[in-house]
């Protein structure tokens, strides 16, 4: 998921990002542990509960934070959703299920 990172980055936002500049955390949590920043609560009702989020993290030159969350499935980890975070703004979502 790292190059999936890699790549979106340079095609959706024109940054280009080295593998070893990206931070990477997963976490497992209860619907009602999630932040409606991260997760809308229209769409958190759609996804597993307690569901698994993949964390890509990366610090662009000018100190811009870029965050992507990906909820994956535990046993397949197919991607059920996705969203972007720049500098603790949401910028867009896609809802894979």
């Amino acid at each position: 998921m790292f190059e999936w990172f890699i790549e979106k980055m340079k095609r959706e936002f024109g940054v280009e990002v080295r593998l070893e500049e990206v931070g990477y955390e997963a976490y497992a949590f209860d619907h009602e542990e999630i932040d409606d920043l991260l997760i809308p609560a229209e769409h958190i009702k759609k996804l597993p509960n307690p569901l698994l989020l993949e964390a890509f993290m990366y610090v662009d030159a000018e100190g811009i934070e870029w965050i992507a969350g990906v909820v994956v499935a535990e046993g397949t980890r197919e991607r059920l959703y996705e969203v972007w975070i720049k500098d603790g703004k949401r910028i867009g979502c896609t809802m894979y299920v």
